[in-house]
Parts: C-alpha cells; sequence; structure tokens
C-alpha cells in the first residue's frame, strides 16, 4: 500500500469520527433537555446526568484517539514531501495537557518506523 493511499483511508476514518462524535454529542444534548423536563425522582435525574458524563468522557477518549491518527498523517505527508492540502487536512492537534494516552514526538516516529 503506497502511503498516499493509507493517508486517504485513515482521513475517512477521521471525517467518520468527526461526524459520529457530532451526532452523539447532539444526540447527548437532545437527551439533557429531555431529562430536565421530565418529572422524575431527583435519583433518578442524577443517575441519567451521570451516564451522560461517562457518554462525554468516551467522546473525549474518542477524540484524542482522532487526534492520534491526525498526527501521524500529518507525520506521514511532511517526512513523504506529500501534499496535504488535497486531504483536506487540519493541521495536528497540540495537546495542552498531556495524558498517559498521549504520544510525543520519538514515540510518534517508532510507530511509523513499526509500521514499515
Amino acid at each position: 500500500m503506497r502511503y498516499e493511499e493509507l493517508i486517504t483511508e485513515l482521513c475517512e476514518v477521521i471525517k467518520e469520527t468527526e461526524n459520529d462524535a457530532q451526532g452523539i454529542f447532539d444526540s447527548s444534548q437532545d437527551i439533557e433537555d429531555l431529562i430536565s423536563d421530565i418529572d422524575m425522582p431527583r435519583h433518578k435525574k442524577q443517575r441519567l446526568e451521570d451516564t451522560l458524563s461517562n457518554i462525554y468522557g468516551f467522546l473525549q477518549r474518542q477524540d484524542l484517539h482522532r487526534q492520534k491518527i491526525e498526527r501521524v498523517v500529518n507525520f506521514v505527508c511532511d517526512k513523504n514531501d506529500i501534499d496535504k492540502s488535497q486531504y483536506n487536512l487540519a493541521p495536528s492537534a497540540k495537546t495542552i495537557n498531556p495524558t498517559e494516552d498521549s504520544l510525543n514526538e520519538e514515540e510518534l516516529e517508532a510507530l511509523i518506523k513499526s509500521m514499515q
């Protein structure tokens, strides 16, 4: 598989995850609105709100994975002089607060080398 084909496939994954994330967020907002309008015991509302909070946590984690894919794609394009404009890529997101899921530049380069 050529780099360009790999990048195209990864960009499709990025776009799908962005669309899915937006759909999840919109649906969650709708659920929050419904919860506030429903007459039910407070402890049940709290349980629903906690469940929604967990959904937002999963959504955030999924977004971290999407950002990792974007970084790999941008890295491969930069290292192989591939024109990123044809893939409609955003610049790689910079992590403000690194987590255990974050990859530094050396780890990213090692990951890509291991795939070759």
